[in-house]
């Protein structure tokens, strides 16, 4: 089974479940929740994947010389690209519908 296969039954067995007996939250149970990993990167542990990709030499060669853990510092790289990307641009005007 494929893993979107996988992962679309597993959603649809979620969206099954009856939750209605399930009374809400008061204000001090939700005063007691912890941070998750979104706002406490300590809790954050990512399941990682290995690829093959193609990576310029130089870019390479630069953090192989920091040392041991380059691979790491790469990810490290790779991942704030990413936030920046995907973070709100919050006080900016949205220039993109001009009318």
């Amino acid at each position: 089974m494929s893993m979107k296969k996988r992962e679309d039954k597993q959603i649809e067995s979620v969206e099954k479940i009856d939750f209605s007996d399930i009374p809400e939250m008061t204000d001090e149970q939700l005063a007691q929740l912890q941070l998750s990993h979104l706002r406490n990167p300590e809790n954050y542990r990512p399941i990682k994947k290995k690829i093959s990709i193609y990576v310029d030499a130089d870019v390479l060669d630069h953090y192989k010389s920091k040392g041991k853990g380059y691979q790491t510092k790469i990810n490290r790289v790779l991942r704030q690209g990413m936030l920046r990307e995907t973070a709100p641009s919050y006080g900016k005007k949205d220039t993109s519908s001009k009318s």
